[in-house]
């Protein structure tokens, strides 16, 4: 869905057989707001307001094939917003008419307002996407003919029945600091540039900004597109990247008899193909290392996700792995790490819009249990947060016009986890368990329990 051997943690290879996961627990969610077009990030404002990204469904402007979309066209519009809602319920889109991309004539796989986060003085700072390759963004009208004077990997990008124009979506692919009152947005970091220009994962030229993160002053964004996640000063001083490994997986994981398009996936020896790694989330955690969660790419095998940790180093390592195409993840109060998965099943030959995900919850000693199963209600799930009064919120059903909601997840009993191995007792000392949780995805979180919001 998403744009697209190391030293490991001891907490690598904590299949469910070998730490153990707990059944689900009685979860109910409770719609806050809906009417969401391909709904993303979810996040808490410093006033308590709730913030929610709102991608749009592009338009019917200018066209460009995506790999996002596996090469189906994304066409340009201003459908993009930030939806608020305040404590009391009050409901208003802010950045409306924002610059928008997605499928057509389905309006899924939006690509535009993506995420927004506050630093610890009440600044907020606003993610836009874009999925696609970035040297088509900022062009207005050119020749695509065989006069065309483009590189060829950007001529290559459009099929021969593309007219002679392309986007023009000059915000997106950037990440801004944003005044919430006036509108007004300040470039810091601009991730199609430094796609074309760097590369960092020495692979395909792609773009798609996709989570934000804030600790102190710096800002840490995934890059589904790019395979990387970054890392930079929020006055836009410096800035770092950090390229994620490529998944190996065999052959046999994936359903018989599916044909691989020639050229798409990398064949290694042994039955081994490498398929992109497509970072979706991101969080700090307890330690005040990056936490980076993938969806991965084509052709989306199931229980092949890893999280990644990234200290001071900048290196990232295998933390956990065993997940299913995972969305976002985050840090609660105590410590645990959330984390969501858009489905429980490979996207492959599913319809997107319909692919019942999961919420599951690992303990610092790697105990896991999962808290919504899925069937319980979560749908191609895209974002999570966790209030300051503990509760969990998400974006629910994130893929289409119109359908995407925020639910707040109620009526867990919170269970006193157990290690299930020596693995989780080793992790429970290598991750500073038992130290003071000070450091969590979004930092300064406000949250009461908000009234179902009906946007008009």
């Amino acid at each position: 869905m998403k744009l697209k051997s190391f030293a490991l943690t001891s907490l690598t290879f904590c299949f469910t057989a070998i730490c153990g996961t707990a059944s689900a627990q009685a979860a109910s969610l409770t719609p806050i707001v809906d009417g969401v077009s391909n709904a993303r990030g979810v996040s808490f404002g410093p006033d308590g307001s709730l913030y929610v990204a709102e991608p749009g469904i592009g338009g019917n402007g200018n066209c460009q094939p995506s790999p996002s979309t596996l090469f189906q066209p994304i066409c340009a519009g201003n459908t993009s917003s930030l939806v608020k809602v305040a404590p009391d319920g009050t409901k208003q889109r802010l950045f409306n008419n924002f610059e928008s991309l997605a499928e057509q004539p389905t309006g899924n796989q939006g690509a535009g307002i993506e995420d927004i986060q506050f630093d610890s003085q009440g600044n907020a700072y606003l993610l836009t996407g874009f999925a696609g390759y970035p040297g088509n963004r900022d062009l207005a009208t050119l020749n695509l003919g065989s006069k065309s004077t483009l590189p060829p990997q950007q001529l290559a990008t459009f099929p021969p029945s593309t007219p002679d124009k392309v986007l023009n979506t000059p915000l997106l692919a950037q990440l801004y600091k944003a005044d919430l009152k006036t509108g007004s947005l300040t470039s810091i970091f601009d991730f199609a540039k430094n796609e074309i220009t760097k590369n960092p994962d020495k692979g395909d030229v792609v773009t798609n900004p996709y989570d934000l993160a804030i600790s102190g002053d710096n800002a840490y964004v995934v890059d589904g597109g790019g395979n990387t996640a970054y890392k930079i000063k929020l006055d836009g001083s410096k800035s770092e990247a950090i390229a994620i490994p490529k998944n190996i997986i065999s052959k046999s994981d994936l359903p018989p008899g599916l044909q691989l398009p020639p050229g798409l996936l990398q064949e290694l020896p042994g039955g081994k193909i490498a398929i992109q790694s497509v970072p979706t989330g991101g969080a700090i955690g307890p330690d005040g290392a990056l936490y980076v969660g993938e969806y991965t790419g084509f052709p989306y095998p199931a229980g092949k996700s890893r999280i990644f940790r990234i200290g001071d180093d900048l290196k990232p390592e295998v933390f956990l792995d065993g997940f299913t195409h995972i969305t976002d993840l985050t840090f609660d109060q105590k410590g645990d790490l959330l984390v969501l998965q858009f489905s429980d099943k490979s996207q492959l030959g599913g319809d997107i819009t319909n692919l019942p995900g999961s919420l599951i919850q690992v303990a610092p000693d790697g105990t896991r249990t999962t808290l919504v199963a899925a069937g319980q209600g979560l749908d191609s799930a895209d974002g999570i947060d966790v209030s300051s009064d503990g509760k969990i919120y998400i974006t629910n059903r994130g893929v289409g016009p119109g359908r995407g909601e925020v639910v707040r997840v109620d009526g867990l009993v919170q269970k006193v986890p157990e290690p299930g191995s020596i693995v989780g007792l080793i992790a429970l000392a290598s991750v500073g368990a038992t130290a003071a949780f000070t450091k969590r995805k979004r930092q300064d979180r406000s949250g009461e329990l908000l009234p179902k919001a009906e946007i008009v």
